[in-house]
């Protein structure tokens, strides 16, 4: 399965947006990887791109006073929870393609569009109210 970045993912912040480009390609890297140690090096990268990522989201919510810090973040635990299991079954050998594309796509989508979207909302509003009037 294609990972391919579309601009309708785009939540409207230039550097969060460029982050999530990364994690499309490193996605696609991952889904591509054609032999156990390709895939574990791609599930490394991953998931060290995606707890920088994420740090970056839990600096800028706790800069800004964001109101769904703790969902959020403990839904960035999860997400690193299932990397760490996806990365697991890597190394055991009983990750299947379709399982892998799956979890992929439900998590750089769907938390995207889910929980990113409302933190750059929440920012957004936060910045322009802070602005002199």
């Amino acid at each position: 399965m294609a990972f391919k970045w579309k601009e309708s993912f785009a939540i409207g912040d230039a550097e969060i947006d460029a982050q999530h480009q990364r994690l499309f390609v490193l996605a696609h890297e991952f889904s591509e990887a054609k032999d156990k140690a390709a895939q574990a090096l791609c599930a490394g990268a991953l998931f060290d791109y995606t707890r920088e990522h994420f740090g970056h989201e839990e600096a800028l919510m706790a800069a800004t006073g964001y109101p769904e810090m703790e969902a959020h973040v403990a839904q960035h635990k999860h997400l690193i929870a299932r990397l760490s299991e996806v990365s697991d079954r890597v190394y055991n050998g009983t990750l299947s393609a379709e399982d892998l594309n799956k979890f992929l796509s439900a998590w750089l989508v769907g938390h995207i569009v889910t929980f990113d979207t409302k933190l750059i909302s929440a920012v957004g509003k936060k910045r322009a109210s802070q602005q002199p009037g």
